[in-house]
């Protein structure tokens, strides 16, 4: 999270979508699978609300994808369901 979703990551590309691109473009194809594996792992977890900012925070993530948990939740499946898009093409 922190190398892509950095304090100035809109600057490298604008949207979210545009980071993740970047990230498919620029990691072996295995910690791209693990990533969404990992997202999944997350998502699977029954957490406070909260939580999910604060982990994503403690992972160096300074992207703010809302107020809740729901917020974050929709963001994570975007991501996952790009990088399970990308890697079966």
């Amino acid at each position: 999270m922190s190398a892509y979703f950095h304090q100035d990551w809109i600057l490298d590309g604008g949207e979210s979508s545009d980071t993740v691109r970047a990230f498919l473009a620029a990691e072996k194809s295995q910690l791209v699978i693990d990533c969404a594996q990992e997202i999944d792992d997350l998502l699977g977890e029954k957490l406070a609300e909260g939580e999910i900012e604060r982990r994503l925070t403690s992972w160096g993530a300074q992207y703010r994808a809302g107020d809740t948990d729901a917020d974050y939740r929709s963001w994570l499946i975007e991501i996952r369901d790009q990088i399970r898009a990308s890697a079966s093409s």
